[in-house]
């Protein structure tokens, strides 16, 4: 069976064509058509969730995996906003996400009809496009239902960015048809390739070529071997220093990996300071190199990213390269000349080795803390491929503190960084891959997001690692909030809620570790275990804050 709706028979034509194969429902009426019409044909995987934000969140991951877009379909209403956080984030993500939202016949948009507002371009701030199909079955209105949803899949999938197609229906809404007699028409958009002008990459070379203190800037990416491989190449150069952070999924010894606790050392010396700067990827993590170079801007800044609108990150952007920079920089390469007369990357690699030292020195004697459990989480996923999920904002940042590992995919809404969503992407990146899938996350986002396990089919690839410190523990890290009198409540958000029955409410295994001993043991068995498993981490007792301004001062002694 199928909807009785020649646009709904259209759309779901023409995503098969284009061989969307994942739809994220959340429950409704207004949508029963496209509910109908998707499940109606076996190509598509339907996946129901109850929360609209969690469901969004779930696809974002899909997406996140797969790399091709993943819908998401929701009912008419206050149902719509609540796709809002997703959105955005995979807005900033740049990840492909196609949105369907049900609506009522426009005439009663205002009118006091039950769950109806205004629809149309509701997102309109952080979409790619918005698309308002019209509401009749008439041969005009299927050809431009037909050319919406093409170009709805192309923006999407070129752009890798969130789409936005609104779809009012008048009722009847249940009624059925034994087979579709409706289809779309396909257009195929062909995605072409920039380049830059052979006069301009000279004039790029030579002004590359003048300078002895060159540094590249790699935020987040996919994983990527060819670019990876191009970076060594830069990276021989001495007077180039390449830093990546774990999102940017690049990896060689000789990169400089643990940015802010390398940038602990340098003590504003301007021999550290680059006089240009190349920047790849999306957004930047680290606060220390994001403040440093905003007080010593280098003399030029490049961005360079296959995208419509630079990030000028360090406000000193001198020339945005809108092209892949794995093409741009392999080009690049062609006719590259060294500096050999500079230190500048030497001089960078004795201060990371140097941190490197401290920084296992100091852990080796760490007693138990937010700090000592993240090592034990590292130690445990020393060796294996496993893709990992980051929850905002502490857990990231710790990541942060450790070396990159070449097996592991990192990945982490630092779109916009929010806590909202970073369980149900995790859930959502794990229903897709076949790989170990491990979220290390924070007591108030795991909280925050546990519809995320309101979920028939939690992945039993999954492993959930929820650090406890009961509370916002970055608001006891970043200068300001201790200030006031309003820490605790205010900022903090202390709490007693119990991990232990939030798990026993979804039947998911829970293990809670309050020292070492137990981290490791109940690590070692969660890891061990081929079901899914959240383990609690607890440290709400430790003045966390304390140990890790102790581990800065440590890293940075000679």
């Amino acid at each position: 069976m199928t909807s009785a709706s020649f646009r709904v028979q259209v759309v779901v034509d023409l995503l098969k064509k284009h061989q969307v194969k994942n739809i994220v429902f959340s429950p409704g009426s207004r949508n029963a058509p496209l509910v109908i019409g998707f499940n109606g044909d076996n190509y598509f995987k339907t996946k129901v969730l109850v929360d609209e934000r969690s469901a969004a969140f779930y696809a974002l991951g899909m997406a996140q995996q797969l790399n091709e877009p993943v819908v998401i379909c929701s009912t008419s209403g206050s149902a719509v906003l609540n796709y809002s956080p997703a959105i955005v984030e995979a807005f900033y993500q740049k990840i492909p996400l196609i949105v369907i939202t049900a609506d009522r016949p426009p005439e009663w948009v205002d009118h006091g009809e039950g769950q109806s507002m205004r629809q149309y371009k509701v997102y309109e701030n952080y979409i790619a496009e918005s698309y308002n199909l019209p509401m009749l079955d008439h041969p005009d209105a299927l050809w431009q239902t037909s050319v919406m949803t093409n170009e709805a899949f192309h923006v999407s999938k070129l752009l890798s960015k969130p789409v936005h197609l609104n779809f009012p229906f008048r009722e009847p809404l249940y009624k059925t048809e034994l087979k579709p007699s409706k289809s779309g028409k396909k257009i195929t958009h062909f995605k072409t390739n920039k380049s830059i002008g052979k006069d301009q990459l000279a004039i790029l070379q030579k002004k590359w070529r003048k300078h002895n203190k060159k540094m590249i800037v790699c935020g987040s990416l996919q994983k990527n071997s060819t670019l990876n491989n191009i970076l060594k190449e830069f990276n021989n150069d001495p007077s180039v220093c390449v830093l990546t952070e774990t999102t940017s999924n690049l990896h060689d010894e000789n990169f400089i990996s643990s940015i802010d606790r390398t940038l602990e050392r340098l003590n504003d010396n301007p021999s550290f300071f680059p006089e240009i700067v190349i920047t790849i990827g999306n957004s930047i993590i680290s606060k220390k190199l994001k403040k440093l170079l905003r007080k010593n801007k280098p003399q030029e800044h490049w961005h360079i990213e296959e995208t419509n609108r630079a990030q000028d990150i360090f406000s000193s952007l001198t020339h945005f390269i809108p092209i892949n920079p794995e093409e741009f920089l392999k080009e690049f390469l062609d006719d590259y000349l060294s500096n050999k007369k500079s230190d500048f990357s030497n001089i960078w690699s004795l201060e990371f080795n140097k941190s490197e030292e401290n920084h296992f020195q100091y852990l080796s004697t760490c007693k138990w803390s937010d700090l000592k459990a993240h090592e034990l989480i590292q130690k445990q996923l020393d060796g294996k491929k496993v893709n990992l999920q980051m929850g905002n904002s502490t857990s990231v940042r710790y990541v942060q503190l450790f070396q990159q590992q070449k097996e592991i995919k990192y990945n982490s809404n630092r779109g916009v960084s929010g806590i909202d969503g970073s369980s149900s992407t995790a859930i959502g990146a794990a229903s897709v891959s076949n790989e170990l899938t491990v979220l290390i996350t924070g007591d108030l986002s795991f909280i925050y997001d546990q519809h995320a396990l309101w979920n028939n089919e939690v992945p039993k690839n999954l492993k959930i690692i929820v650090v406890n410190n009961q509370g916002g523990g970055i608001f006891n890290i970043i200068s300001g909030p201790k200030t006031t009198p309003y820490s605790k409540e205010f900022f903090e958000t202390s709490h007693e809620i119990s991990l232990e029955k939030i798990a026993a409410t979804f039947k998911i295994n829970y293990q809670k570790a309050s020292n070492e001993s137990q981290a490791v043991e109940y690590l070692n068995n969660a890891f061990s275990s081929k079901d899914v498993e959240i383990i609690e981490l607890f440290t709400g007792d430790i003045k966390n804050e304390n140990i890790l301004n102790d581990y800065f001062t440590n890293i940075k002694k000679d």
